[in-house]
């Protein structure tokens, strides 16, 4: 069976006039394969977005902004929202959810569960897509350097090709928590029957353990950590703990979830917002704290 990578790759082998490369993730490794298959001449666009957050987990890499600007009639564009994933060869094109990541598209084990449909650029949705991509605007060095500046300052550990020790893949780097008890989520890694919550709340708990991989056996202070220490690792997540300190309002904290969860109804995202705003609570409680009045997610008083 071919996997998704190898039909990228035939797919732009055939391009005789323009190619699109749309993805928020983009490593440089696999950019390069990708460009390697387009004939010279061929217009290439590339559209990606570059958060501090994502390129210091290394699931996207600065360093193709230098491959674009390798080579002839291709650039480079930034949308800051961007979430969609869109692959175009002349009138033809592959759209899903596949990132150009070596997981992603098949080359890498264990790969990612993905989807990439065939679709024409007249088919109205992709039209629609088409469109909203024309707001990008030019990726500069500039805008490199201040992306790079300020990933170092997050601090964060290497994902390496979309993993870490939990084992995260691709399709995870947006993850929220579940969980609407988290103080209980102890309970639920110790005895997956326990009935210190209800069964709904259970269900979302264990939902979250399975993400976290954390091994058996911990202390309550161990497991604490171990939560701390995958959860700050998530780029969603971090981004969020990255703001704390500065003071998160409820509403922030609804955009900042309506950020990850394009399309998600207001009451959804409150109630989303809601339950990271405990998880906060619970498992950054040395460090964070939730005002009592106000509801701003904050740094703990001293």
């Amino acid at each position: 069976m071919m996997v998704d990578g190898e039909r990228l790759k035939t797919l732009l082998a055939g391009a005789e006039r323009r190619v699109l490369l749309c993805a928020p993730f983009i490593k440089a490794k696999v950019l390069k394969t990708l460009l390697s298959v387009v004939a010279e001449g061929v217009e290439v666009r590339i559209v990606t977005r570059w958060r501090p957050e994502d390129v210091a987990t290394g699931v996207s890499d600065l360093e193709v902004f230098e491959i674009a600007n390798g080579r002839l009639r291709t650039e480079l564009a930034l949308l800051d929202d961007l979430h969609a994933k869109l692959y175009v060869a002349d009138d033809e094109c592959l759209l899903g959810s596949a990132n150009l990541t070596a997981r992603a598209l098949g080359w890498a084990e264990p790969g990612n569960v993905e989807l990439l449909a065939p679709a024409m650029v007249t088919d109205p949705d992709v039209a629609v897509l088409l469109g909203r991509l024309e707001a990008a605007e030019l990726a500069t060095f500039a805008r490199r350097s201040e992306v790079a500046a300020a990933a170092a300052e997050l601090g964060l550990p290497k994902l390496g090709d979309g993993t870490d020790v939990a084992e995260w893949s691709d399709a995870k780097l947006d993850w929220l928590p579940r969980c609407a008890a988290p103080d209980k989520l102890y309970d639920m890694y110790r005895d997956r029957n326990t009935t210190v919550v209800a069964e709904e709340t259970r269900d979302d708990g264990l939902a979250d353990l399975r993400d976290f991989k954390i091994r058996p056996g911990l202390t309550r202070d161990a497991f604490i950590e171990a939560v701390r220490d995958v959860v700050q690792h998530v780029p969603s997540m971090a981004r969020i703990l990255n703001e704390v300190p500065r003071g998160v309002t409820d509403s922030r904290g609804i955009a900042f979830v309506k950020e990850s969860r394009p399309g998600l109804p207001d009451v959804d995202a409150a109630k989303q917002w809601g339950i990271l705003r405990d998880w906060i609570g619970v498992f950054f409680a040395h460090e964070f704290e939730v005002a009592p009045e106000s509801f701003v997610t904050r740094l703990k008083a001293p």
